[in-house]
């Protein structure tokens, strides 16, 4: 029945997929139809060109240049944060953990900004991948951080880790804040920017966060059975074979690498970490070897639906982060509830 469940599952992720993208690109300011789009998709490959025909002029570059780019950065930086608040959460044995509320956000937002300030007179995608290494260097010391101050003895209590990340995020978010007052020269775009967007990305910039998302998914994949072992406990992985701070490293650094390469182009988009690893354990439960996948697919489908309604609910376009911030409050609210109700 689970792998007839699976069979269906995964699938269905993949179409979900497919039509977010798909409505992503046709809806905007002037809405294209969905002929038009794939006449716009089709018409460069040559044995099919022919066959579906040239689109008008202004379609191509609408598709090509200004949506298809925001709807594949959205994909990626959306599997990425899921994928990494999947992992975390089976690490740290608690479903409220995400990259957001541990502090990896907050700290890839502060290493971007010390970035910038340092190449502020440079150009180009070697800067921007300076950048990127920035938000990752800083996002896992911010963790590191957080792991150290909440450790007592031998033990890692979970609601001190959830508080200390809480503190680590604070502490790194008004730092942030006045470092971009004191140095910026354009102070409101900057905060702007890390309110979290998608809507001026370029192919330049997804050909950054692709492959480091992908990559980093795959390598947590590998990490699945290690993943599972370590959610019944340290000693109980141990006993099954697992180098237990090898994979604890391994997993922590690739959790922060995926959600924080993402900073520098996309801001700090908060709680689709949390949200969309709780959907896909209700799909096809906590074992992490398929949990992960469909996180990753769940999520990349989950921000660009979420970007699109960023840029069509209202008139003015709202901060992606707005957005999720809106669901995942709401969302982490219920959780702790559902928490407070359940017998230790």
């Amino acid at each position: 029945m689970a792998r007839v469940g699976r069979a269906i599952i995964f699938p269905g992720l993949l179409l979900l997929l497919l039509v977010s993208v798909a409505l992503a690109t046709a809806v905007g300011p002037v809405n294209i139809p969905l002929s038009n789009i794939l006449k716009a998709l089709l018409s460069p490959i040559p044995f099919l060109g022919p066959l579906v025909g040239e689109p008008p002029q202004w379609v191509g570059t609408v598709v090509w240049r200004l949506r298809l780019p925001v709807a594949a950065m959205a994909l990626f930086v959306g599997a990425g944060l899921s994928v990494s608040g999947a992992s975390m959460q089976g690490l740290f044995r608690n479903p409220l953990v995400d990259p957001f509320i541990l502090g990896i956000s907050a700290g890839g937002a502060f290493g971007w900004v010390v970035a910038l300030i340092l190449t502020r007179d440079l150009e180009g995608v070697p800067i921007y991948a300076l950048r990127a290494l920035f938000s990752f260097v800083f996002s896992l010391l911010a963790v590191i951080a957080a792991y150290t101050v909440a450790k007592v003895g031998g033990r890692l209590p979970l609601n001190n880790l959830l508080l200390a990340g809480i503190a680590v995020s604070a502490t790194l978010t008004s730092v942030t804040q006045v470092m971009i007052y004191m140095f910026s020269e354009t102070p409101s775009q900057l905060i702007f920017s890390l309110m979290g967007s998608c809507s001026n990305s370029l192919w330049e910039e997804v050909a950054i966060v692709a492959p480091v998302v992908l990559v980093g998914t795959v390598l947590l994949i590998t990490f699945s059975r290690d993943i599972n072992a370590l959610s019944f406990g340290e000693e109980d992985a141990r006993g099954l074979g697992v180098n237990v701070e090898r994979s604890k490293a391994a997993v922590l650094g690739l959790s922060c690498l995926v959600s924080a390469v993402s900073i520098p182009f996309c801001g700090m988009i908060g709680f689709v970490g949390l949200i969309v690893p709780h959907a896909a354990r209700k799909l096809l439960g906590p074992d992490n070897r398929t949990l992960l996948p469909a996180s990753a697919l769940l999520g990349a489908s989950f921000l660009v639906l979420c970007d699109l309604i960023s840029r069509s609910a209202l008139e003015i376009a709202l901060p992606l982060g707005m957005v999720t911030g809106v669901l995942g409050g709401g969302f982490f609210l219920y959780l702790l509830s559902v928490k407070r109700r359940v017998p230790s």
